[in-house]
């Protein structure tokens, strides 16, 4: 029995683990993080595999059942690396053309593959084993939960393809423990031949540049050339190139700008964002081009200061600070790989050890200047977009959490007096309404601290396709404007908004027009593009496109990441939803007769469970990552410590009593309130500890997520054994099925809430999905006729 539950609990382990996996090589491939995409191909697969259980019960014989178990989980760890090599050789990309949709379908169905036989494995154990359903579904929820917490340790370790053949060495390992249970020798000796096997393919993977690796990303072809290094970690992939002798990088130049030649090493995030490493030897002379920069003028304000730099990059805004003096300079960058390659890897190349001042740390922006008491004269962050995203978000970027007021309240409190908050954005074609959204953000922060007249405050200034905006907690000075007005004609830098002018973009005339926080958020649907200031309570500063908009974008012929991370999110949607249809919906038309026995409470109760713990699974995740401070911690917290309470409310569920229907609708009527009551406490919980040590961050989030994935472990437990009890046994698959379904589009619905409306608006329809759960068990008859067989 013991070899059972181990072999359920390593497969389930391995579903997540190839689920988290899944999301870095999508935020690698796709122009977005996609993880939601992972999370609905998940449950689509294994709610096929569920199906599969129901609509062919001559091939799950009862007394074959520990067989094809085995067999379930040798298959499941045989496709993976099958899986792999097909999905990283197709591309993906939005076209309009119908071939896109394709393209999309094609790539979906292979990745549910591996999920199809897990389906089939987990759908079985609860459903055709004489074990307690309760203790079954413990497992499986336990062994999820170390998944989620093993994942971020291999993604630690290893690049994400050769991760993949360590995933698949784990299902053979549970395939071998199946063996052992069903006493099957072969099959033992052979899966664990084969997860020997797999795990040398890693290592060999793992060892060279050149292996099993995505060639096509953000649809173009990877070549792989001139790479003197490539590192993967939870949240991104970060490759570095040779150096070469060339014009600098530069985000928004001066058209004054002397032509010259340096050698820098380009770091690459996700194939698609890039930062400069120079060669820097101690002397800094040579690098007094960055002056030329728009970026740059903060620096140029505060000469001699101490500053925050969030984002450090290959360390252009640490150098520019160094250059202009300043004698202490906080670097502050959350990718774990780009801090290693700065000051190990490529240490002598980069010189970070040789910059005076120069304190380095590896930790999130917000977060770390939360819990520290230090002030300085300049917090600033450029072009800090690097499409990273987090390892549990969906459409939440790492770096959204810094786009907020709430976020701009903190740096504001922690500037000496005059300090400033210099951020650049991109400003060209529709990338302009990040800096009009920016500039609405520090406006609504100015009104927040009591400021009635935030034009004394700021200033934008703009050149190539960068704008910088300067903001101060007090009015800048008139040695500030006359050095900014002297610079710009320097520089022939176009000044876009300065105090005690009108602006000319008509954007930023109407935003600086409003005088309180309500004006603003009117902002939301005052054009084709939403500037209003974003909050906490949705964090999508990226997402400036409404969905009601698309389509007359579209015809317009419009671009831009918002716009294509949008399509994305709906071409992926239709591909989802075409998938249920031939899958799930129309091979149910040949098992019509069964509908006249299925109670109407049963469907609507598990498709009611489905989309509701999707829902909440993915507000919880997203709301949580800002307080913790780090997209891995969210992962691992929330996610794990979410799983593992649901398993063990599964656990505890087998002692309910359902003499009742009572009994039997409470669970669901719990989940309801109890997530209300998450709802209501989420965003004052943050703000109020956001400061405080790690250990207690995590406990308050526990705190706050054990109680609802307690109360919704009983759910689905409970909803099988009342579909026994109102003698629909033959029908158990078939609502595991639905609830798989309900899932797989949950996922998509989370998303579409939380950008149109808020993540607590989200919390809020999980529960509602709970209450109506309730209610079909409520009005459900305790006695149903028992369909044909």
């Amino acid at each position: 029995m013991i070899a059972f539950f181990v072999g359920l609990a390593l497969i389930c382990a391995s579903t997540l683990m190839y689920e988290i996996v899944l999301t870095r090589l999508l935020s690698a491939i796709c122009w977005y993080y996609l993880a939601f995409v992972s999370i609905s191909m998940a449950m689509f697969g294994m709610t096929a595999g569920a199906l599969a259980v129901q609509l062919r019960p001559a091939w799950f014989n009862r007394d074959e059942i520990t067989k094809r178990i085995l067999e379930a989980a040798f298959a499941m760890a045989a496709s993976m690396p099958l899986t792999l090599i097909i999905m990283l050789a197709v591309p993906l990309d939005i076209s309009f053309a119908l071939q896109t949709l394709f393209s999309f379908l094609i790539f979906s169905s292979v990745i549910a593959v591996p999920f199809f036989f897990s389906g089939i494995a987990v759908c079985l154990a609860l459903t055709k084993t004489a074990f307690p359903i309760g203790r079954i579904y413990f497992a499986d929820l336990f062994g999820a939960s170390v998944g989620s917490v093993a994942s971020v340790l291999l993604l630690k370790l290893i690049d994400a393809p050769s991760g993949m053949f360590v995933i698949s060495a784990l299902l053979f390992l549970s395939s071998a423990a199946f063996a052992t249970y069903a006493r099957d020798k072969r099959y033992r000796l052979r899966s664990y031949a084969f997860a020997i096997g797999m795990l040398a393919i890693a290592s060999l993977n793992a060892s060279t540049l050149h292996g099993i690796q995505p060639i096509w990303s953000k649809g173009r072809i990877d070549r792989r050339d001139d790479l003197a290094a490539e590192v993967w970690n939870p949240i991104s992939k970060v490759r570095v190139f040779k150096p070469e002798f060339r014009q600098p990088l530069m985000w928004g130049p001066s058209p004054r700008m002397p032509r010259r030649s340096v050698e820098e090493m380009t770091l690459d995030i996700d194939n698609d964002a890039a930062t400069p490493m120079v060669h820097f030897q101690g002397d800094l002379t040579p690098f007094s081009y960055l002056r030329y920069d728009v970026t740059s003028l903060g620096a140029q304000l505060r000469t001699g200061g101490t500053a925050a730099i969030i984002g450090v990059g290959g360390g252009r805004d640490v150098m520019n600070c160094a250059l202009n003096g300043f004698h202490r300079i906080v670097g502050i960058e959350i990718n774990s790989a780009i801090v290693d390659l700065d000051t190990r890897r490529f240490a002598s190349f980069s010189g970070f050890n040789q910059i005076p001042g120069l304190e380095l740390h590896n930790d999130e922006g917000r977060s770390y200047l939360t819990r520290t008491a230090e002030k300085f004269d300049l917090i600033q962050a450029s072009l800090v977009d690097t499409w990273a995203a987090t390892s549990a978000g969906a459409l939440t970027l790492v770096e959204n959490s810094l786009y907020t007021v709430d976020a701009w309240q903190i740096f504001y409190r922690h500037l000496r007096p005059g300090g400033l908050i210099t951020f650049s954005r991109w400003y060209s074609g529709p990338e302009a309404a990040q800096t009009y959204r920016l500039f609405a953000v520090a406006w609504a922060m100015l009104l927040s601290q009591g400021i009635h007249d935030p034009e004394r405050n700021i200033a934008l200034v703009s050149s190539h396709k960068v704008a910088t905006i300067l903001v101060s907690n007090q009015r800048i000075s008139q040695m500030d404007l006359e050095t900014i007005r002297t610079d710009a004609d320097q520089m022939e830098f176009k000044i876009l908004f300065f105090p005690g002018e009108e602006p000319s973009a008509p954007e930023l005339r109407t935003i600086s027009s409003m005088r309180s926080l309500g004006e603003l958020a009117r902002l939301r649907e005052a054009s084709e593009f939403d500037y209003s200031p974003v909050f906490d309570s949705s964090p999508y500063f990226f997402n400036a496109v409404r969905v009601r908009n698309i389509p007359r974008l579209i015809k317009q012929g419009g671009q831009g990441s918002n716009l294509q991370a949008l399509l994305f999110v709906f071409t992926f949607m239709l591909a989802a939803t075409i998938l249920v249809v031939l899958v799930i919906v129309l091979p149910l038309k040949g098992w019509a007769r069964h509908w006249s026995g299925t109670p109407v409470g049963g469907i609507i109760y598990f498709v009611s469970i489905g989309v509701g713990f999707m829902v909440i699974e993915i507000a919880m995740m997203q709301q949580l990552s800002i307080f913790l401070g780090h997209p891995i911690y969210s992962l691992v917290v929330v996610l794990g410590g979410l799983i593992l309470s649901t398993g063990f409310g599964s656990l505890v569920s087998d002692r309910l009593r359902l003499g009742s229907r009572v009994a039997s609708l409470r669970p669901a009527a719990a989940v309801t309130l109890v997530i209300v009551l998450y709802s209501a406490a989420v965003i004052p919980v943050i703000h109020r500890f956001t400061a405080e040590v790690l250990w207690w961050r995590v406990a308050l989030s526990l705190m706050l997520t054990i109680p609802c994935g307690f109360l919704m472990g009983f759910c689905f437990p409970v909803g099988l054994r009342w579909m026994s009890f109102i003698k629909q046994e033959h029908n158990l698959p078939w609502m595991w099925a639905l609830n798989g379904a309900a899932a797989t589009l949950g996922s998509f619905v989370a998303i579409m809430i939380s950008m149109e409306m808020s993540i607590t608006i989200c919390a809020l329809a999980a529960a509602a999905c709970y209450l109506v759960a309730a209610i079909a068990m409520a009005l459900t008859p305790q006695q149903a006729p028992t369909a044909a067989l």
